[in-house]
């Protein structure tokens, strides 16, 4: 019988695993949720084991719905959530709740590394110190829980600790090591000189491999978790943003990967791009090509927040909140482009790129008596796109130029919400048929390091395909062009603002 692949993609609210075949045909698929905790303002934190029993629970799944399944699984892949920070102890148990690429309680420490040390950080990792990075979350829980720092033996992502758990092996592939500050993007691996002069210890980070790499393979305790066979083989892996592009083919300079999610991301892949520190670049998936670009606070969660916040709490449930949100949608399909002269920063829970700021928080500008609900829906779609926007403009400047964008992701089914990321950003949006994102990317990378494959072409361009396309309207782009300037003035005449509101909340809580 042929050999198959197993992926397994681990996102900030679900799991999901694709079995393909080696022409790169989905057979089978399944689904786990979790949820993940705010216990402050600012905060997001999920218990690893929850990662761990989902992915148990997907891969189950489908080999309870195949008997015999497991014998034909040639690799394994991971991929997951970047830049999740998991601290485990010597025996490999979790010290406390993984902090998420969303919480921003560590701006302080963010701010203190720019401060200190942010021309070397940038010339070496090509990034700013901020929130959403794991040195300046590493560098909170040794100020603020010294007695779980002290019994820190390795600091893992999310793949690196479902990887971990299926190999025993403390390794992180180095897509998803290339997004934290203390990675070398030159040379490809850890820079000693970054984690001395942060103060980080150099043996808490893992080993690094290349994505497509078997790192080990399945234990007995794994197999007993999951229902593999031990000894089956498992690669590095992925970081979730890269797999997708992999899975959709995103493998040239001339497209941009545009995934919306939790959070939406846009990325383009490009050989050896000018580094703008504003940007996060780090390592495909593929070898020898680097993603340049940026991921926001505020992509589905924004959405499902404004439906939320004008429903008043009146459904019950996510299938009632999305017949909310498509009723506010066919509204502001109403409603001109401008949204009546408003204009939406969608800093909601801090922002990552390009200004990189944990403090920052949303904001509506223009709000007045005439203003309706209409208004405030496309103006949180507006304000969306000109963040993604905002981080193509920046790109370009390290000699990038993408010429379309390859959408992945639930929300790419909201019609107003693509065609105005069109007219925003002026290029055409290809909408794929998702046949597994990210975890079939992750199958990819098992069938290359297999053996399987010798070029992931052989598998991804078997499926890839359009599913709808979004053009551009000329007249639409030069009126956003307009507001778009306005939006990227907004920010900086604020910027100051944050902190001292951050402070005065936190003075509040007191209380």
């Amino acid at each position: 019988m042929d050999a198959l692949t197993l992926g397994v993609d681990v996102g900030t609210s679900t799991a999901k695993g694709v079995v393909a075949d080696a022409a790169g045909k989905v057979l089978w698929a399944a689904t786990a949720s979790y949820p993940f905790a705010q216990p402050r303002p600012g905060w997001a934190e999920q218990d690893p084991a929850d990662w761990w029993k989902a992915v148990g629970k997907v891969i189950r799944a489908l080999l309870g719905e195949h008997p015999g399944l497991e014998k034909r699984i040639a690799g394994i892949g991971v991929s997951g959530q970047g830049v999740a920070a998991v601290f485990l102890d010597n025996a490999g148990e979790a010290l406390r709740p993984a902090i998420l690429w969303l919480d921003s309680r560590c701006a302080p420490q963010a701010e203190a590394l720019e401060k200190r040390l942010g021309k070397q950080i940038a010339a070496i990792s090509g990034k700013r110190p901020a929130a959403y990075n794991v040195a300046p979350k590493l560098l909170w829980v040794s100020e603020n829980e010294p007695e779980v720092w002290a019994r820190v033996w390795k600091v893992m992502t999310t793949t690196a600790y479902v990887t971990y758990r299926l190999t025993g092996r403390p390794v992180m592939n180095h897509s998803d090591a290339g997004i934290l500050l203390a990675y070398d993007l030159a040379r490809r691996s850890w820079s000693r000189e970054l984690q001395q002069a942060m103060e980080l210890p150099p043996e808490i980070y893992c080993e690094l491999a290349d994505c497509d790499e078997v790192i080990g393979s399945i234990t007995p305790e794994a197999a007993e978790a999951t229902g593999l066979r031990a000894g089956t083989p498992v690669v590095a892996g992925g970081e979730d943003t890269s797999s997708a592009g992999l899975a959709v083919g995103v493998l040239s300079p001339e497209d941009a990967l545009l995934s919306l999610g939790t959070a939406a991301t846009v990325y383009v892949p490009a050989v050896e791009p000018h580094l703008d520190a504003r940007l996060l670049a780090f390592p495909h998936v593929i070898r020898g090509l680097t993603f340049v670009g940026g991921s926001m606070v505020a992509g589905g969660s924004a959405m499902r927040w404004i439906a939320h916040l004008l429903d008043a709490g009146h459904s019950e449930g996510p299938s009632a909140l999305n017949d909310t949100f498509e009723k506010l949608t066919r509204e502001a399909e109403q409603t001109p482009p401008g949204s009546g002269g408003l204009l939406f920063l969608p800093y909601l829970s801090g922002e990552l790129q390009p200004i990189n700021d944990g403090f920052a928080r949303g904001v509506f500008l223009g709000l007045s008596l005439s203003t309706r609900r209409a208004q405030l829906v496309r103006a949180v779609m507006e304000g969306a796109a000109f963040a993604i926007q905002h981080n193509l403009s920046v790109a370009r400047t390290t000699g990038t130029d993408p010429r379309r964008l390859v959408a992945v992701g639930a929300p790419t089914q909201n019609r107003l919400w693509c065609q105005i990321i069109s007219d925003v950003t002026g290029l055409p949006i290809d909408v794929m048929q998702e046949h597994g994102g990210a975890a079939l990317g992750d199958a990819i990378l098992a069938a290359l390091g297999a053996g399987l494959i010798q070029r992931p072409e052989e598998m991804q361009k078997a499926h890839a395909a359009v599913e709808v396309r979004y053009s551009p309207r000329a007249a639409v782009h030069r009126r956003y062009e307009e507001l778009h300037s306005l939006y990227c003035e907004v920010y900086p005449r604020l910027q100051d603002l944050f902190p001292r509101l951050a402070g005065r909340v936190a003075a509040d809580e007191s209380y």
